[in-house]
């Protein structure tokens, strides 16, 4: 089958997804537009602030590339791991002191992390959870008090790994609406040491176990192809292997089967 005739195959597959993803923008702006214009009847000069739709030219091109990342993605259930390379995300690790994470920022912009490879933390027998996500993405914000959950429980039995990645609502981009008190603007990464420095804000108002490391995907986005993770993933690596496989998100990214994973071989914690 030549490259032409594969495309169109994948091309076909992925329409049904992301004509159900700009189904359910559309849906979610008409639902907002309502509310506003209720909101609007009901008290007149309220204004109501400045309307952010979700169903845009920007947004159409990130769904559009986000099921282009899914469907060429390596990895696969039972196969080798990609070893991306990654940067190691200053003060990770057991070091998110607040005091001392401020005055590491201003000198990341100069010097981010050492480079090193994604299956560096994973030990030879023990489960590596590896988690993707970035700042501005609202369902891997709401999931990371969950994951700092699961790292607490599973430390003793399992390796866990944060992979911040390219923002999926930068403000210069796509902007998502503000949900919930921790809500975040952060641009499109320009270098590595933009992202770097992003990581290391999402870390301050979301800190860290000891147990889990922090790195940064670099700036040709590597990891984030070789894994497809766009928005976010959740996936586990052991014996170099893909031993679990999460789904695309936002609508399939779920911690719940991470946690049904680990107490089916290591039991409740």
């Amino acid at each position: 089958m030549g490259a032409a005739s594969v495309d169109l195959l994948v091309t076909l597959q992925i329409l049904p997804g992301f004509f159900s993803n700009c189904l359910f923008l559309a849906l979610y702006d008409s639902v907002v537009l309502v509310k506003r214009v209720v909101s609007l009847l009901s008290c007149p000069g309220g204004g109501g602030g400045e309307w952010q739709r979700m169903l845009t030219s920007a947004g159409l091109r990130s769904i559009w590339n986000s099921f282009l990342l899914d469907a060429y993605k390596q990895v696969k259930l039972g196969s080798e791991a990609p070893n991306s390379k990654v940067v190691k995300v200053p003060g990770s690790g057991g070091n998110h002191g607040v005091r001392r994470r401020s005055s590491v920022t201003a000198t990341t912009a100069r010097h981010p992390g050492d480079e090193c490879r994604l299956l560096d933390f994973e030990s030879s027998e023990r489960p590596l959870v590896v988690n993707f996500g970035s700042a501005t993405c609202p369902p891997f914000i709401s999931h990371l008090p969950a994951f700092r959950l699961l790292v607490e429980e599973f430390s003793n039995v399992a390796d866990f790994l944060l992979v911040y990645i390219d923002e999926a609502h930068p403000s210069d981009g796509w902007v998502a609406p503000t949900m919930g008190p921790c809500s975040f603007e952060v641009r499109k990464h320009r270098s590595l040491e933009e992202r770097v420095v992003a990581a290391m804000k999402l870390t301050e108002a979301f800190s860290l176990p000891p147990q889990c490391q922090l790195v940064a995907d670099c700036m040709d986005n590597n990891a984030n192809v070789a894994y497809g993770v766009s928005y976010e993933r959740v996936c586990i690596v052991q014996r170099r292997k893909i031993a679990y496989l999460g789904g695309k998100g936002p609508f399939f990214y779920n911690l719940k089967d991470v946690r049904q994973y680990l107490e089916q071989r290591y039991g409740k914690r």
